[in-house]
């Protein structure tokens, strides 16, 4: 059985040509490295500074538009006993546009699931808009409860893709990342076991 993405080791460097050839260089984030490193070491996570195969594989609605960016400061390890991982998605829109970067948060599911995408474009989880292959699957996802905490979090694009619940910076929620990784996490055990019992995929 092919072991699961999200479980694939997180410290091995990107295959040879994957970077995004530019004339830009990178920006200087060292502030950034020392903050990831401190908290990695607080809470007994593990620090990389380049993971390019942290995003193997995902669907590209997980990332902004454009060429393949760089993974750089990654935090991963586990919270609540629940594997996540966040890191910085370094990317732009064309070859000689200035290099932007968001914040990318990867918590694992209990299972492996349908594909699903989640927009809350009012910002008060009344209206979401759900997208994926299995309608139901949405349905009984989208509990009150989960609305609920949607709205209280803030979170405004969600994405559910196999075995990992994707969130980025420009998608709403807490700010602050142990915050916004209690709240992922948090999501992800209110679903109703039976929902993840039925919807899980081998």
């Amino acid at each position: 059985m092919r072991r699961p993405r999200f479980l694939r080791s997180a410290d091995r460097s990107a295959p040879a040509g994957a970077a995004t050839a530019t004339a830009q260089p990178e920006p200087d984030d060292s502030a950034r490295a020392v903050a990831r490193r401190e908290l990695a070491e607080a809470h007994g996570w593990r620090y990389t500074e380049r993971n390019q195969r942290a995003i193997q594989g995902w669907p590209r609605t997980a990332l902004p538009p454009g060429p393949i960016g760089r993974v750089r400061h990654e935090v991963a390890g586990r919270h609540r006993g629940r594997l996540f991982r966040l890191f910085d998605y370094v990317h732009h829109g064309e070859r000689d546009a200035p290099w932007q970067t968001i914040e990318v948060y990867a918590v694992a599911l209990p299972v492996p699931v349908p594909y699903l995408y989640i927009r809350d474009s009012t910002g008060d989880a009344r209206d979401i808009y759900a997208e994926g292959p299995e309608t139901q699957f949405a349905v009984e996802l989208l509990t009150e409860s989960l609305r609920d905490d949607i709205r209280e979090h803030g979170f405004t694009d969600l994405v559910l893709d196999r075995d990992v619940l994707i969130c980025t910076s420009d998608g709403g929620g807490p700010r602050d990342p142990e915050s916004r990784i209690e709240a992922l996490t948090g999501m992800v055990e209110r679903v109703p076991a039976d929902v993840w019992a039925r919807w899980g995929m081998d």
